[in-house]
């Protein structure tokens, strides 16, 4: 990370564990060989998931917050998809079926993110993982295997641009945990307990509003 008080680009992102790596970097290569592209190289493959921009460091603690707040369970991501975009050159993987939990963590995030005052995207969200770049025509017809991709956690990345190319450091990582049970000895409340609260906290508002508002 860089010394100062330096803003840091950052955004929120599913980062591929070592095995579907190794197989995307594969289909990486694929893709720019077939497409006439260059290969996203295999450090930086990842799946966007809100794209925050600059951020001082003071904000920092702010985006770490929004994420350990979050308690969704883990969930499976089907890579069955390839595309290409004309006006950018990206060939891209995607699901076509997408999973609901990834909508629900995408926009946990976005939406978290518009209420700490950032600015995102409003375009709608397109989930999808670049595999190559500058490609001149789109992949072959050729369907590509099934790749499932267990998703447990999310991330929070920084990105800089080096000579070499650009850099990603992980700043932050939130694991998906499945919500507690609730527990058994935890009785609901009857109707008339729901009731005598009520009243209570109505009374309560009540003496309290006397008081600030005579």
């Amino acid at each position: 990370m860089n010394g100062g008080r330096q803003s840091l680009r950052t955004f929120f992102a599913l980062w591929p564990d070592d095995a579907v790596r190794t197989e995307l970097a594969q289909r990486a290569t694929w893709a720019a060989k077939a497409c006439g592209g260059r290969p996203t190289p295999s450090p930086l493959l990842h799946l966007t998931l809100a794209f925050i921009g600059a951020t001082s460091r003071e904000r920092m603690p702010a985006l770490v917050a929004l994420m350990d707040a979050i308690a969704q369970p883990p969930f499976v991501l089907d890579l069955d998809q390839c595309g290409w975009w004309r006006h950018n050159g990206v060939v891209w993987a995607g699901a076509r079926a997408v999973p609901e939990p990834l909508l629900d963590l995408q926009h946990a995030l976005a939406s978290g993110a518009e209420r700490l005052g950032f600015s995102l995207d409003v375009r709608p969200y397109a989930p999808h993982l670049t595999l190559a770049r500058d490609a001149g025509r789109s992949p072959p017809s050729t369907s590509l295997p099934t790749r499932g991709w267990q998703v447990r956690s999310f991330v929070l990345v920084s990105s800089q641009q080096a000579p070499a190319g650009p850099r990603y450091d992980i700043l932050h990582e939130r694991a998906l945990v499945a919500a507690d049970p609730p527990s058994p000895s935890a009785a609901p409340a009857t109707d008339a307990s729901a009731s005598n609260a009520a009243t209570s906290a109505e009374i309560q508002f009540r003496v309290s509003a006397q008081k600030e508002f005579p």
